[in-house]
């Protein structure tokens, strides 16, 4: 299991890291600087994983390992193909600075939510949102406001040829209770999110990608949110 948290930038910046032309840089305790170097140390900053570092994540999430990111890493891993049944969702207008927020649990009995009720709130700030195509919908585990995507509702109107059918495939989305979204904040154009994915658990080869699109370690302050991650450490052969 590896565990990923939020970083800044995107895929590119991310597998680049820092400029090698301004190598050798190290990160090392001094003399005049006794307190650097800690919690790890390094002769050279510079630089990222590289493509070889992405391929061989990769190839530990196929052969049966759990990857878990959360925030801005999330983006990072479906700009990098982590997510293969997700897509990136543009909210033009969305305004989501950090604010207590309503959720709903849409995988009941997931252990990823022991100790949690079905309207679990979150804390979340600005970050990357992304969701599963319409029949992968199983994927979300947890998604945010408790009202459905327009697109997960049945079509009622007219559909030619129709009645000369006997059945045909219709989504069956879960619809909550009908409750405020913002609880403590604010949030600027709220329907751009409801409906999206908090949390979703993506398979891959034989291992499991859990993306968070909002960070549950967010500077040690929301504590009600850490308990989803140290769910996930807990029964990560389970998820």
């Amino acid at each position: 299991m590896i565990l990923m948290p939020r970083v800044r930038g995107s895929a590119s910046s991310f597998i680049h890291g820092v400029d090698k032309r301004f190598g050798p840089l190290p990160y090392t305790a001094t003399q005049e600087f006794p307190s650097h170097g800690f919690p790890a140390a390094t002769p050279d900053m510079t630089g990222g994983p590289g493509f070889q570092g992405m391929a061989a994540l990769m190839q530990f999430v196929e052969r049966g390992g759990l990857l878990i990111s959360l925030d801005n890493m999330t983006g990072i891993l479906l700009e990098a193909g982590f997510f293969p049944d997700h897509q990136a969702v543009d909210a033009g207008g969305l305004f989501h600075p950090g604010s207590l927020v309503q959720a709903m649990v849409r995988a009941d009995g997931h252990p990823l939510f022991h100790g949690y009720g079905e309207y679990p709130h979150i804390f979340r700030g600005n970050a990357p949102l992304m969701k599963p195509t319409k029949y992968k919908r199983e994927q979300v585990l947890l998604q945010y406001g408790t009202q459905p995507l327009k697109e997960e509702l049945p079509y009622e109107g007219e559909i030619w040829g129709a009645a000369a059918m006997e059945t045909y495939e219709k989504a069956n989305p879960k619809i909550g209770e009908k409750m405020p979204y913002v609880l403590s904040g604010m949030v600027r154009n709220e329907d751009k999110i409801i409906g999206h994915s908090a949390v979703s658990l993506s398979p891959m080869g034989k291992g499991r990608v859990l993306g968070f699109t909002f960070d549950p370690l967010h500077r040690f302050l929301n504590h009600h949110d850490a308990g989803m991650v140290w769910n996930a450490l807990l029964h990560w052969d389970s998820l």
